[in-house]
């Protein structure tokens, strides 16, 4: 069947098909007894008692998904759906007992409810196993369908990071930078040869650490900070004594895995539209601190903020808006992504996300 298949036709034909089984088996287990049951007589027996569940089978998905099977509160919904499948069981074979057993074979059939009551009992095992099935069932079919999930999310997310490192690496190696850094890397060459290789280094090792992670969604802090490190003091290397840099580094936090390349744009966009515009010494610090399964980054710079009363598509280019996108993506609406101006000047940005330790 098909995903178009309307439910109740899924349900009624997988049920009919169980008591067509059924009946096979009821069939010869009666010649095996020397009782003949003909076909017409197990088909009717069989199908007509699966037919009750296919009736209470929308009653036990409701309770399956109400009442799941997971981690939190286990026990209190496992004993939830013991005590529904007992009076569901009791419902179902007092309804059959009491509506098509006497017509399959007469004068066997209950003749009170407290008979009918005690008959139930008799097969409640059975009656259990019907409502287990169905809920095993339904949970094995909420597992495939949140793996399925998680694969179209994971395979969504390895295109959005392959776009996104791409882009990062136009915005981070485009033309201005790239000339830039060659033009002081020549213009060092003469003058202090020794900074000049140190920066032909530094350039090296930022290509290779950004080339290296490439593909890979999500990386401890300490490794995003490393490369972040990298990209700054080539940086600093061009600005010289106009940059200045302060990393706050809460230890508990480093192992926590954040997106890959989730800083650099923030940072390159605190030098492009922040500290570019300011004729004094720039600063960036950059915070990360680990509280109560939460882990909360902040870039900060002392540049002039946000104007217009802190209108926040002012200084929100590429790099920002991809970093947005990639946030939504990886943790949907359990995170934080804010621009602000500081107060006494400055501009800050500010994540906070699920803490999820590297292993």
């Amino acid at each position: 069947m098909n995903e178009g298949t309307p439910r109740w036709v899924k349900i009624w034909s997988l049920w009919t098909l169980f008591g067509i089984l059924n009946a096979i088996q009821t069939h010869y287990r009666y010649e095996m007894a020397e009782r003949p049951l003909s076909w017409a007589q197990a088909l009717l027996v069989e199908v007509s008692f699966h037919w009750i569940w296919a009736l209470l089978t929308p009653l036990v998905l409701w309770m399956a998904e109400r009442f799941p099977i997971a981690k939190a509160h286990w026990w209190r919904n496992a004993l939830i759906h013991l005590a529904s499948a007992v009076v569901l069981g009791i419902i179902s074979k007092s309804a059959w007992d009491s509506t098509i057993l006497p017509y399959v074979m007469p004068g066997k059939g209950p003749n009170s409810l407290t008979e009918a009551f005690r008959m139930a009992l008799l097969t409640l095992d059975y009656g259990v196993l019907h409502y287990g099935i169905v809920l095993l069932a339904q949970h094995a079919y909420s597992y495939f369908r949140r793996a399925e999930k998680d694969r179209i999310r994971a395979t969504q997310l390895e295109m959005e990071l392959a776009r996104a490192q791409l882009q990062a690496l136009k915005m981070q190696l485009h033309p201005h930078f790239l000339f830039n850094t060659l033009n002081t890397i020549s213009e060092l060459i003469h003058s202090d040869p020794g900074t000049a290789e140190k920066m032909v280094i530094r350039l090296s090792d930022f290509l290779r650490l950004t080339l290296d992670h490439m593909g890979i969604p999500e990386v401890p802090l300490m490794v995003e900070l490393d490369f972040l490190k990298r990209y700054l003091e080539i940086e600093q290397m061009r600005f010289e004594e106009r940059l200045k840099v302060d990393f706050e580094v809460d230890g508990a936090s480093v192992h926590g895995r954040v997106p890959n390349l989730l800083l650099q744009p923030i940072v390159e966009n605190a030098l492009k539209h922040g500290l570019s515009r300011i004729s004094g010494t720039g600063r960036i610090s950059i915070r990360s601190r680990a509280v109560a399964g939460r882990l909360m980054l902040k870039v900060t710079d002392n540049g002039p903020g946000m104007p217009g009363n802190g209108t926040m598509n002012v200084r929100e280019g590429v790099g920002i808006a991809n970093t947005r996108r990639r946030l939504q993506q990886v943790y949907g609406e359990d995170h934080l992504f804010s621009l602000s101006n500081v107060k006494g000047g400055g501009f800050e940005v500010t994540i906070d996300v699920p803490l999820r330790l590297s292993p």
